[in-house]
């Protein structure tokens, strides 16, 4: 049975250690399998694989149409209507399903050729196949998260992970089986995820539940709809670079490119954690005490993520060399330009989750998001052709400061906030990370465990997982 996120009292950064534990392990799963992949299919190979899960993650977010951000959003707030909320997802997912393919294709009929010289026929067309399946991935992951019920998340991705890992070892390790078994066993796990996520869903018992009410379809789209360019334009922003650096400097450079681009997006685990805590929080508590949350949420995971950053930076040319070999070696210097913007793109994940779930300013995230698009998109089309990988690097770090700083000042005039509470430390902050730290050391009494409620955590499966 399904419970309700948390109880109230419950403690988020408590919640975010466990998650991150959690999610500890499944990194090791997931960068176990993309090492396994990366030395066996070559820069080139696996450039090309890589090429291939970016097409798919464009698809999705093409067709998404905000759903993902709806349906968190709408499962936080809305308990007694969740059981309707997933049946709207079940029939809107097909119809997505089919306008993204007619577009996709149609680009590719037109523009293929051109603009993804190096992807073959073979691979777009189960990048169409496999659609559906992200699609509905994404969207249940999102219905989770905003019903405080991370950890099936966890769960499920380290099985569905693990699974990937083993296929891929045998199948493309030992069996030598290329790149097309490597996309074939990315097809079978997404496959296999799907009806594992449908069949807990419509298993799940949820609060006795109203008639479905008329609007709730169309107030659902309309939410959707105002989400749908900022997700779209997020994605696209973070995808962008491979599908340039492809046209320009070809597969190989897509595989050093991705190689620094998946390390760096997985230093942002820890802030994940705690962004899948805080999500549920945003839905529900006032709006005094929110931005009071979120202040102390920003000012522990910027100095976290310094630390985090520095550690990284110093560490990477080692991590390269002894895991990957000299062929990945010009990586490093990509990989440390992009750490520095991880830092940032840390406080651009938790305010997204105060200005939609708190506020349901969905538009707004949008334009903000459409705005850093745009500075990227121009930013990368000057520096990648020049300067390759590294051109590549620099625009995405730039993009992403600049857009973070324009985040911040958005939420210090609409919450009244200032500046020196989202940077400096207070002595409460000490405080209330002592506990979940002793929690995650397995200190707490019994009783305590039980007043602690229900564990939460939570990564997106789909595509970020499954790389």
């Amino acid at each position: 049975m399904i419970r309700d996120s948390a109880h109230p009292k419950s403690s988020t950064l408590r919640l975010s250690v466990v998650g991150f534990v959690s999610r500890v392990i499944l990194l090791l799963i997931v960068l176990t399998n993309a090492l396994v992949l990366a030395r066996v299919l070559k820069p080139e190979g696996f450039g090309q694989y890589f090429l291939f899960l970016r097409v798919v993650s464009v698809l999705a977010a093409l067709g998404d149409l905000g759903l993902s951000q709806t349906a968190n959003a709408f499962f936080g707030r809305h308990a007694d209507s969740r059981r309707n909320i997933h049946g709207i997802v079940l029939r809107l997912v097909p119809l997505c399903w089919i306008g993204a393919t007619v577009l996709g294709l149609l680009f590719i009929l037109f523009a293929g050729s051109t603009l993804l010289p190096n992807l073959s026929p073979f691979f777009a067309v189960l990048a169409f196949v496999v659609l559906p399946f992200s699609l509905y991935a994404n969207v249940w992951n999102s219905m989770m998260v905003g019903m405080g019920q991370i950890w099936r998340v966890n769960l499920l991705q380290i099985i569905m992970c693990s699974l990937s890992l083993t296929l891929s070892a045998v199948f493309v390790a030992v069996m030598k089986g290329g790149v097309k078994t490597a996309v074939l066993v990315y097809l079978v796990v997404m496959i296999l995820q799907f009806f594992v996520m449908l069949t807990m869903q419509l298993r799940a018992k949820h609060h006795a539940e109203d008639e479905l009410k008329t609007d709730l379809a169309q107030t659902m789209i309309i939410f959707g709809l105002r989400a749908y360019p900022g997700s779209l334009a997020h994605l696209l922003l973070m995808r962008m670079p491979v599908f340039i650096i492809n046209f320009t400097h070809g597969p190989a450079a897509v595989g050093i490119f991705s190689v620094a681009q998946q390390a760096v997006e997985k230093i942002l685990l820890p802030v994940e954690a705690i962004q899948d805590g805080v999500y549920q929080k945003m839905s529900t508590l006032l709006r005094a005490k929110a931005v009071t949350a979120m202040n102390r949420y920003l000012r522990l995971t910027w100095w976290g993520m310094c630390g985090l950053v520095l550690i990284a930076i110093l560490s990477s040319y080692a991590a390269v060399m002894l895991l990957l070999g000299r062929a990945y070696a010009q990586s490093i210097g990509v990989m440390q330009i992009l750490f520095v913007g991880s830092a940032f793109v840390a406080l651009s994940l938790l305010l997204d989750t105060y200005f939609i779930n708190q506020l349901h300013r969905s538009g707004l995230v949008s334009i903000l998001v459409s705005l850093k698009f745009i500075v990227g998109l121009v930013l990368a089309l000057v520096l990648i052709p020049r300067f390759g990988v590294t051109g590549a690097a620099i625009a995405m770090t730039m993009t992403q400061v600049l857009g973070s700083l324009v985040y911040v000042i958005v939420y210090l005039r609409g919450s009244n906030s200032r500046l020196r509470e989202l940077l400096f430390l207070e002595s409460s902050d000490f405080a209330l990370l002592r506990e979940p730290i002793l929690a995650a050391l397995g200190r707490r009494s019994k009783t305590q465990e039980v007043k602690a409620g229900p564990i939460q955590a939570n990564p997106t499966l789909s595509n970020r997982a499954s790389q």
